[in-house]
């Protein structure tokens, strides 16, 4: 049986939550992709786009491109997660049905919203993930996540297949939350950069919520490595471990408190052992 033809049109009050830095044309293309969305036509979309203090014109541009658009401004300082909590603050004060955390260098497929509004309309309070495909290879870059083992930073992509598929947790480049959802979790967690959405996944399982994948790719989004950069062992050691405490790395006073609320009592053991590892060249 298709989905798509047997679910009735989607009514629903959706915010977008983006927030962007110095990407004007990722920032406009990516908007471009979600106001081309297709099957969604009752559907109505609000957009709470933080700006941090781009010095490339982004925010004229996407004024001038999308005025419907509301553009928040930052003080630069904001980071992904400063950015996407200030948008989510502001679009809270309009009570929509859902919110959509959307990253500025998606590109949506045409059916992605429908797809994501079609599972939540057959399991509603869960949340539903988007997965994200590499646009150079096509192969799974950004999803829902599986944390096989108690190590809370330990975790390994469920990319996605032609049925709808359970995780524990998620990566938040496109991510549909029922108001629901925030009702109960709140808002995210102040982390500065990373962390701040595989703890809300987390958060929401303990709450009582489902996170599940979508069938299927709903867009591309290239692979950040810098994440990562600090498990480079052919680096010096005063690099390497310049960029594990960095804020793309795991910058000391977040990743404790991210051990500490999901680690259990092996929480010090898991906050020392990156850097530890570093520190041991290994």
């Amino acid at each position: 049986m298709n989905l798509r033809q047997t679910l009735p049109p989607i009514p629903m009050k959706l915010a977008v939550l983006m927030a962007c830095h110095n990407r004007r044309d990722k920032s406009l293309g990516c908007l471009a992709s979600l106001f081309s969305q297709q099957g969604i036509e009752t559907t109505r979309i609000a957009v709470w786009l933080v700006d941090d203090g781009s010095s490339d014109g982004t925010r004229d541009a996407v004024l001038e491109q999308f005025p419907a658009v509301h553009v928040i401004g930052g003080n630069g300082n904001l980071f992904w997660c400063g950015g996407m909590r200030l948008a989510w603050d502001h679009a809270a004060a309009t009570h929509p049905d859902a919110y959509l955390w959307l990253n500025d260098d998606v590109t949506l497929d045409p059916g992605a919203l429908q797809n994501l509004l079609e599972v939540s309309i057959k399991h509603p309070a869960a949340i539903v993930v988007g997965s994200c495909r590499c646009p150079e290879t096509g192969e799974h870059a950004y999803g829902g996540q599986r944390r096989p083992g108690h190590h809370p930073g330990k975790v390994v992509p469920v990319p996605p297949t032609g049925t709808v598929q359970e995780c524990d947790t998620f990566q938040g480049n496109l991510v549909l939350v029922p108001s629901e959802v925030f009702s109960k979790v709140g808002n995210m967690v102040a982390y500065r950069h990373a962390m701040a959405d595989t703890d809300y996944g987390y958060q929401a399982r303990k709450a009582g919520f489902r996170i599940l994948v979508a069938p299927g790719f709903c867009g591309t989004c290239p692979r950040n490595p810098g994440d990562s950069a600090w498990r480079d062992r052919s680096l010096p050691l005063r690099r390497r471990f310049a960029r594990v405490v960095s804020l793309k790395g795991l910058p000391p006073r977040d990743w404790w408190r991210f051990c500490f609320r999901h680690g259990g009592c092996l929480a010090p053991v898991y906050f020392a052992s990156p850097y530890l590892r570093v520190l041991l060249k290994r």
